[in-house]
């Protein structure tokens, strides 16, 4: 028997606030912008915000987290180790991971941290912690939460960031599991061209000047500088192909794909390239906008929900972050 490490289940929160795509047209055509090609492109209709002052990535973290954990029956105290992936951290100390610990009353996690890899982080989540639980023995269930907020960064007059960003949080539980064959992360490929480090920047002044009172607000915010990504999907089906063949595995034997919900047209390009129908991957972007490091898990969710996959399916997971960085986990349902 092989003692295999799986996701157990998997929840989603978003804030109550739902905001159509005729809002954004309107507020950038009061600045002689049209965004009704880009939107359209991107695949965007609506998208969930919250009240920075009233919900944080703690409060929405928690919630998916309650939720997951009500799913699985599973109590709080049973979980051995929590992981916060968030590039919007509430907190910088103490960690993310730990108040979740508190907020949860996860009195025996004992290890706690937090992730950031921007928006492979619940991807990377997904690999390292499946990889850690396997050479620990003590540690047999782990909750990992993702949780963006991004409506306390965007500047108004970015086209990029604010109609297309959304606020909301995701939660999956890892466990242990013995079975005759191998289940969860198969393998994992990654991908670094750090050449556009800086065309996102986020505090666009860097932490080291952000209680600077002569610097402008806007500059504290999150800054997107135009730049081309009409390749990712070439380095896309690279990583993909680099990670199935050395794994003897054929792309059409792979059941579904969770892309990054950022961009429809490339998800679909690169469908497009791998030589795979689309109804082999689930996008989401259009209901719940762009939530970054949880985009993909938002997009799994949906999948099981719908019937999509099924357990003995291979998937794949695959993201891209900013600066640039991307992920891909190959997985055994």
């Amino acid at each position: 028997m092989l003692e295999n490490v799986v996701i157990k289940n998997v929840e989603i929160y978003h804030p109550s606030k739902k905001v159509e795509n005729d809002f954004f047209i309107d507020h950038f055509k009061k600045q002689g912008k049209d965004i009704a090609g880009l939107l359209k492109h991107l695949g965007r209709e609506s998208r969930y915000l919250a009240d920075p002052n009233e919900e944080n990535i703690l409060t929405m973290g928690a919630a998916a987290a309650e939720k997951v954990l009500k799913k699985c029956e599973i109590g709080a105290d049973e979980i051995d180790m929590i992981v916060c992936v968030s590039d919007t951290p509430e907190y910088i100390m103490p960690s993310n991971a730990l108040m979740l610990n508190k907020l949860l009353n996860a009195a025996n996690a004992e290890i706690v941290y937090d992730l950031n890899s921007n928006c492979i982080g619940m991807i990377s989540a997904l690999d390292t912690v499946s990889r850690y639980m396997k050479q620990n023995p003590y540690v047999k269930k782990a909750l990992v939460v993702g949780a963006l907020l991004v409506s306390a960064i965007r500047k108004e007059d970015d086209e990029i960031t604010y109609p297309n960003s959304a606020d909301g949080a995701a939660a999956f539980i890892l466990t242990k599991e013995f079975d005759d064959e191998i289940k969860g992360v198969i393998d994992s490929n990654y991908k670094t061209g750090s050449q556009l480090s800086d065309k996102i920047l986020f505090p666009e002044c860097g932490l080291s000047h952000v209680f600077d009172k002569n610097i402008d607000e806007n500059k504290k915010k999150i800054n997107w500088i135009p730049h081309d990504v009409s390749y990712f999907s070439d380095e896309w089906k690279k990583l993909i192909i680099k990670m199935i063949e050395r794994n003897n595995i054929d792309i059409h034997d792979v059941s579904h794909f969770l892309f990054s919900q950022f961009s429809k047209a490339d998800v679909e390009v690169t469908m497009e390239k791998l030589g795979v129908g689309l109804d082999k991957q689930t996008f989401v972007g259009d209901k719940y906008g762009y939530t970054g490091c949880t985009s993909p898990f938002f997009a799994f969710y949906e999948a099981i929900k719908s019937g999509k996959i099924h357990k003995g399916d291979k998937i794949i997971f695959c993201s891209v972050g900013c600066g640039y960085s991307m992920g891909a986990v190959l997985y055994q349902f």
